[in-house]
């Protein structure tokens, strides 16, 4: 892996992780603004989902506290649908066309 690559996949996961610490949630569309000006499209949506399941288990653990399935319920649900069709829309997506919408995304919302 080139060092500019690393570097950016590190930066990424870094600032991911450090607004995640802060707000407890955000690490995909954080590290995904990062990563998509140089990570491959198929290969980043798996490291950034990653990321973000890692740092809220080390949140569950370090809460300490017993989880509510009634409250967990809608996120449980939201994941085994969510997950399937979004591995399945990696395949066919046009990676132009995909950081064409992410940018379009943050470009809307980030103001």
């Amino acid at each position: 892996m080139p060092f500019d690559a690393l570097l950016l996949l590190i930066t990424g996961a870094a600032v991911a992780g450090f607004v995640q610490g802060l707000s407890g949630f955000a690490f995909s569309m954080v590290a995904m603004s990062i990563w998509v000006w140089g990570v491959d499209p198929r290969i980043a949506p798996v490291m950034a989902v990653f990321g973000g399941l890692t740092g809220q288990i080390v949140a569950a653990v370090a809460s300490r506290r017993k989880p509510q399935l009634a409250v967990l319920a809608p996120f449980l649900v939201g994941g085994l649908l969510g997950i399937p069709l979004g591995v399945l829309l990696v395949k066919v997506v046009d990676p132009k066309l995909f950081k064409a919408l992410i940018g379009g995304i943050l470009v809307v919302f980030c103001p």
